[in-house]
This record gives structure tokens, C-alpha cells and sequence, in this order.
């Protein structure tokens, strides 16, 4: 359990640098770029003046709760947005599916119970195989996503 609290806390790290680095070119005024991300703009957009920067900063809050289900201990990471993001219980070794007792048993682990989680989210950078373009506009107070295709992907109130 505490390897994925790291793993967690190391994925909402790195989605906070990532809407530090969006946030930072919106600044009203000029401000000193890491080479990184002047190498990464410059690449985009080599014949580009950079006009204004700043540094985003943004947190995610997340909860671990840690609790006893009939006697069981449980954990539940849980969103300030009361979005559950993973469930860990510890299951019985009757009560696990055939092909995880197989599995168990072909590794000589005899144990009376196993950890289980149940992830629902995962927050990491994902490098996608090729970028995605969407287009949005606003209409009528509504909010419309469009693919580069011409779908529609979502549409939700301004």
C-alpha cells in the first residue's frame, strides 16, 4: 500500500508541473523560462516572440482513508471532489478468483489472505502515439468540443 501512495503522490506531482507549464505562459509579464521549456516552445514555434510568461501553480488534493470493513482493514483514496480514485481490501484466499489461486499456487505462495486493489483513476502523463486537436467554441452559453474529424465530443454549459 504505501508503494502506491508514492506512485500516487509522484502522478499528482507531475500533473501539478504539467499545469505549472500551461499556466506559465499566461502571465501578464516576461519571466525567467527554464531552457527546457524555452527548447520546447522554440521547437513548436521557432520564428515565435515569446510576449508573456509565468509560472502555474495548481494542486491536486487526494485523501487516503484507511478503515475497518467487518473487522477488515481497507484503504480508499478518495478526490476532494469525493471522486474515489482506489479501493484496497484484503480478501480471503477462498474468495479469489480461480485463475489467482492458480497463479498463487504455480508460485509456491501459500498465504490465508492477499492484498486486492481496485483502481478506478490513475493520474499520469500519458505520451500519446500521435497529439490529438480539438477546437472549442461557445455558443449560446454552451460549451462545444470538437475532433479534427468534425465530431462532436462533448458539449456542457459555459
Amino acid at each position: 500500500m504505501v508503494r502506491k501512495n508514492w506512485i500516487l503522490i509522484g502522478c499528482v506531482v507531475a500533473v501539478a508541473a504539467m499545469v505549472c507549464a500551461v499556466t506559465y505562459a499566461e502571465k501578464s509579464e516576461k519571466c525567467s523560462l527554464p531552457a527546457a521549456v524555452q527548447s520546447a516552445v522554440k521547437a513548436k514555434f521557432p520564428k515565435a516572440v515569446i510576449e508573456t510568461s509565468k509560472k502555474e501553480e495548481a494542486s491536486i488534493c487526494a485523501y487516503e482513508v484507511e478503515l475497518k470493513d467487518n473487522g477488515k482493514p481497507a484503504s480508499v483514496n478518495v478526490g476532494e471532489d469525493g471522486t474515489v480514485i482506489e479501493v484496497e481490501t484484503t480478501v480471503d484466499m477462498n474468495a479469489l478468483p480461480d485463475a489467482v489461486k492458480k497463479t498463487l499456487k504455480a508460485q509456491d505462495v501459500n498465504v490465508p489472505t492477499v492484498d486486492k486493489a481496485v483502481t478506478y483513476f490513475e493520474l499520469k502523463l500519458v505520451k500519446l502515439d500521435a497529439p490529438v486537436t480539438t477546437y472549442e467554441v461557445t455558443k449560446d452559453g454552451k460549451e462545444i468540443k470538437i475532433a479534427a474529424d468534425g465530431k462532436i465530443l462533448k458539449t456542457e454549459a459555459a
